[in-house]
């Protein structure tokens, strides 16, 4: 899901992205309180523990736990309800915060073009999505030499994992992708391996906004004396 910033306020600055950080911001708060909020109940009221008959006349009983419709011996419980699930939520709330930003770089490329006279516009660009926008930034707007988008090219790859193979880290031959790899070794307290997946920690969403906030502070350190 992507935010319609423009719905929200009337006239903004070109290159203004502070509301869009503010939002950003509370909106991954809020996921995180959810999540805590379920952690704790699942370890607060923990599973039921249910008998199944095998045999009466001989005593044969087996026991298992049952939490939320899922049952200790199909799932490890602990691990579904503390780890697994919340990585799924903040994968849905990184694939909002990602669109939502490349929503909004896009419109700054857009609107630059149009109030520039550019004869360069943003379609013109080869690629798509942020790969694409950040070539218009660099070719037309001038951010020739970026300290901070070689980890927005990391999170691309990320973002295309969640949203295209189930956030796997593994190509459909087996192969890894390097990328993907060098993002779990260098953040290993926001992503680590979950199977064949990136399992997304407490943490996460916070890096990412971060990515995203160094770049746009570089794209306006280029805008301001214009």
């Amino acid at each position: 899901m992507t935010l319609n910033l423009s719905k929200l306020f009337l006239i903004r600055p070109l290159s203004s992205f502070s509301f869009t950080y503010d939002l950003m911001r509370s909106f991954i708060t809020q996921t995180e309180e959810t999540i805590q909020v379920s952690i704790d109940k699942f370890n607060a009221d923990g599973p039921e523990q249910h008998e199944i008959e095998i045999d009466a006349s001989e005593n044969i009983y087996q026991y298992t736990e049952i939490y939320m419709g899922l049952d200790s011996h199909s799932v490890e419980l602990g691990d579904i309800f503390t780890s697994h699930f919340p990585s799924l939520q903040r994968r849905s709330a990184f694939l909002t915060l990602f669109g939502t930003y490349e929503h909004e770089i896009d419109k700054l490329c857009s609107n630059y073009a149009k109030n520039h006279e550019t004869n360069v516009n943003l379609s013109d660009m080869k690629g798509s999505g942020l790969e694409r926008a950040h070539l218009f930034i660099k070719k037309v707007i001038g951010l020739n030499d970026s300290a901070s988008f070689s980890k927005l090219r990391q999170i691309v790859k990320l973002r295309n994992a969640c949203a295209h193979n189930d956030a796997r880290y593994v190509e459909n031959d087996g192969q890894e992708m390097i990328q993907l790899r060098k993002l779990m070794i260098a953040q290993s307290d926001c992503f680590s391996e979950d199977g064949k997946q990136v399992l997304f920690h407490h943490g996460a969403l916070e890096f990412v906004l971060k990515c995203f906030d160094e770049y746009i502070k570089e794209i306006e350190s280029i805008l301001e004396p214009t």
